[in-house]
């Protein structure tokens, strides 16, 4: 038993129906490149549209990581209803985020020494969360005490274990707050809420044809590539050109289309992506600054390459699950598919989503940071999926 969930990947226009079948709206507002400004307005247009639905309880789903605008985006959310707090649970102890005095931490590393701090688009500077609110709002900011704080206040949460998190959502819940940060803390509130629950969906998935489109850069998703090649994928690495403006897509000859073909008929899965080391980021990122390229926008057009290049292939090959990884390779994708409802099927692991679209299609979704060295792997091998 479960809740239906129905994922729109874009801020609904305001006189947009809801959807009224669902127990759970996810409304994707995309914001982790944007400006501060332009991310801030995005969540107050996503929390008045779902109020305008007799919405009143939701949740700002958060980057374990802390990158994107995310001061502006949580004081957004305390000023939508300022007779409230706004409790920060930034911990997600299953998947090894931590938070001890404000601090974050990967795996027991302080956030910004790890891989995070080289992230081309949204690096992070400090691993003190405290630190960064204070910095970057004027939305007054404190760490959870015990009292109850003071309404339009962003409040920090500690937690190092399971329990923790959910003490601190406990809190919140009593005191009338909203809530913020990642997965885990949702978790936490979801028995607090008073939601339909409904019979499975019909999640089997039939693997005889994957595509994987790695657009992550992250160590994580590129270890889980050269695992899921040795395990008979067909990996096309993309080298994208530093001037893409107006680039053919790889391969205008027949052979990019006979590899595919190729592994297809063999039934490996193929999988296409930008970088399989973390020398390949450092090597595209060097040839950028060299030509004087911005950088946002580079990481952006090869982004788009990479899904471009899918859909391409998608005129000719028919998979029947399409893998994504990476926040805004996902966006891409579902933007260049045409998809603007998705049903929430299940958590395959955590991080990594299984949902079917509107038009027809079935994506696996998964966070570039998350997941096993064989998570890639176990989309196409026998059992886990089903």
């Amino acid at each position: 038993m479960g809740h239906q969930a129905v994922v729109l990947p874009s801020v609904p226009e305001s006189n947009q129906p809801g959807q009224a079948h669902a127990s759970v709206i996810v409304v994707v507002t995309d914001s982790r490149h944007l400006p501060s400004i332009t991310a801030s307005q995005r969540l107050n247009a996503a929390a008045r549209w779902l109020m305008r639905q007799g919405i009143h309880s939701f949740y700002k789903k958060t980057d374990s990581a802390a990158r994107g605008p995310l001061a502006a985006e949580l004081a957004a959310l305390a000023r939508v209803e300022p007779t409230c707090a706004v409790y920060f649970v930034p911990a997600f102890p299953r998947l090894g985020r931590t938070v001890t005095d404000g601090i974050l931490y990967i795996d027991g590393v302080p956030v910004a020494e790890t891989a995070f701090a080289k992230d081309p688009r949204s690096p992070i500077h400090t691993s003190s969360l405290l630190t960064l609110l204070r910095q970057q709002t004027d939305v007054p900011v404190t760490q959870a005490c015990g009292k109850k704080e003071a309404s339009a206040t962003l409040v920090l949460c500690d937690g190092t274990t399971d329990d923790d998190v959910h003490t601190s959502v406990d809190t919140a819940q009593r005191r009338g707050a909203r809530l913020a940060g990642p997965a885990g803390a949702l978790e936490a509130l979801l028995p607090h809420l008073d939601l339909d629950v409904s019979e499975p969906l019909e999640t089997r998935v039939d693997r005889s044809s994957v595509l994987i489109v790695a657009g992550s850069c992250h160590p994580v998703t590129q270890a889980q590539i050269n695992h899921a090649e040795s395990a008979g994928a067909c990996v096309i690495h993309l080298v994208p050109p530093c001037s893409m403006e107006n680039h053919p897509l790889p391969d205008s000859s027949n052979t990019f289309i006979t590899m595919t073909q190729d592994a297809w008929r063999q039934h490996r899965p193929v999988i296409l992506c930008t970088a399989r080391r973390p020398v390949d980021v450092d090597v595209a990122l060097a040839a950028a600054r060299q030509q004087g390229l911005d950088i946002h926008v580079y990481t952006e057009q090869i982004t788009q390459y990479l899904v471009a290049t899918a859909t391409h292939l998608l005129h000719t090959l028919h998979p029947s699950l399409i893998t994504v990884c990476g926040g805004a390779t996902s966006q891409a994708m579902i933007d260049a598919l045409g998809i603007d409802r998705l049903t929430l099927l299940r958590e395959i692991e955590p991080g990594i989503g299984l949902c079917r679209a509107h038009t027809g299609h079935m994506l696996a979704i998964k966070n570039g940071a998350f997941g096993k060295v064989d998570a890639l792997t176990n989309h196409f091998s026998p059992a886990p999926l089903d």
